[in-house]
């Protein structure tokens, strides 16, 4: 909610510019000079709309497109040529189509959105995460495809998926892909303290993480870490990635009635381990996610669990990318007495606005399904991004026979559990968790400061 008000605010202030901007007079040569510019603009888009008309082998022509598709991956280089390629190629197969990629850097780019969504100004089609979508729910810009989604495609998504994103009967985005996370783990420092097999249980991890923090420095005389956690509060879910940690402990951010759960036994001995990770440097103080990973590629973490996509940017941050491939490993993340816990997961959707042109819908709706189909999965798959499908048709053609890290990742799949995002306030709830961490890593009481965090919590949830 804080988020929706600022962006309300902001909303505000740049109508009231453009208002006071609109009532500026101009002269009568101006108005003539953009009358011929009008004229020059509107000669220009019929020879583009003429240039870009498709016909059928029945002798139609297809009236010209420009479908506007955002998202933040677009702003990184890493993420831009996979995601290019994928409007390209449908751009061969649809000649009356142009795409066009609009896009934010990802710390910006939810609430960039959110503001041209509420203004009206959206583009065809979005990329989001489903804990986004209540945001963008409360304000009553995103269309329903209800009945627009293709009998094929409906039926490649099981009941669960469609039920995560129907509100009131109305399907309100179509699932993508998802993903989850693994165990990064650095061989090399696991020989140096003497550890032969990897942890089987979360105690085993947090003992192993001991063990590697207490190798001190490296021979450049950078601090070791044993298990690093992101607690910067510079990105979003930061909080809500340590999830893992509470359920390997038999702890929910929820309990059954619904009410906000921080300060169980379970959840009371999570957040001292995480604590004492932070107050005895076992994990650095502050860091980010890009933080973690530029740390792990100079080979001073032990262990971090992160998405697959993300082995490219750890690899480009190493002195010697090579070397650190050879040291890399993947597990999943250990839970209670098992080697298998949970990671969470990161549910990525497409959404449609209500500001869209009616005579785009189809077109819309093509390219959507398209998305989510086997030739971008198999994209995904093919530069390594670590994206599995929302499709179970899609999910079996692709992944089918996969090799290490993605079969790490597929098996991570079977015990991954979904992120509790209904609540408007979840993505609130994850900032809370951060400052609750900051104040752990002061050496505050974690009785205290927990309960604090519960109550602010529960109260955004109830309105107060």
């Amino acid at each position: 909610m804080k988020k929706l008000l600022s962006v309300l605010l902001c909303i505000t202030m740049v109508l009231a510019l453009l208002g006071g901007c609109s009532k500026k007079e101009e002269s009568g040569n101006d108005n003539k000079s953009s009358d011929s510019q009008k004229q020059q603009t509107s000669d220009d888009k019929k020879s583009t709309t003429d240039e870009k008309k498709d016909t059928t082998s029945g002798g139609d022509a297809k009236e010209a497109v420009t479908l506007k598709w955002a998202s933040w991956v677009f702003a990184e280089e890493a993420q831009l040529p996979t995601y290019k390629a994928m409007s390209d190629n449908y751009m061969s197969k649809n000649s009356n189509v142009t795409v066009e990629l609009d896009s934010n850097p990802y710390a910006q780019y939810l609430d960039q959105l959110l503001i041209a969504a509420a203004a009206g100004s959206t583009p065809d089609v979005a990329h989001i995460k489903a804990e986004w979508l209540p945001q963008f729910l409360e304000l009553g810009v995103v269309k329903s495809i209800t009945g627009l989604v293709s009998n094929d495609v409906l039926s490649d998504y099981s009941q669960t998926a469609i039920d995560a994103v129907t509100v009131d009967g109305q399907m309100m985005a179509m699932p993508w892909f998802n993903n989850t996370y693994c165990l990064f783990y650095n061989k090399a420092l696991l020989e140096k303290a003497g550890i032969t097999q990897l942890p089987q249980s979360w105690d085993e991890l947090l003992e192993d993480a001991e063990k590697i923090s207490a190798l001190g420095t490296d021979e450049n005389g950078n601090k070791i870490y044993g298990l690093a956690i992101a607690s910067g509060g510079t990105e979003a879910g930061e909080g809500y990635n340590v999830f893992p940690a509470l359920w390997a402990n038999g702890g929910n951010f929820l309990d059954a009635s619904g009410k906000i759960n921080l300060t169980d036994d379970a959840a009371i001995k999570t957040f001292t381990e995480l604590q004492k990770l932070l107050v005895d440097g076992i994990s650095p103080y502050g860091s980010s996610f890009k933080d973690l990973r530029n740390l792990f590629g100079q080979g001073v973490i032990g262990f971090y669990w992160d998405i697959e996509g993300c082995i490219a940017a750890v690899l480009q941050s190493a002195a010697d990318p090579d070397a650190l491939k050879e040291d890399m490993g993947f597990a999943v993340i250990p839970g209670n007495g098992t080697p298998y816990g949970h990671g969470y997961l990161i549910d990525h959707l497409l959404i449609t606005f209500n500001t869209v042109d009616e005579a785009k819908t189809d077109e819309v709706m093509k390219f959507m399904e398209f998305l989510t189909g086997p030739e971008c999965i198999n994209q995904l798959y093919v530069d390594g991004k670590g994206k599995m499908s929302s499709r179970s048709g899609v999910m079996a053609e692709v992944f089918k026979d996969v090799q290490d890290p993605t079969a790490t990742y597929v098996k991570a799949m079977e015990t991954a559990k979904a992120l509790p995002t209904a609540g408007l306030h979840f993505m609130d709830a994850d900032e809370k968790i951060v400052e609750a961490l900051q104040q752990l890593a002061q050496g505050k009481d974690v009785t205290t400061v927990m309960t604090e965090t519960q109550k602010a919590i529960q109260d955004l949830y109830d309105g107060n």
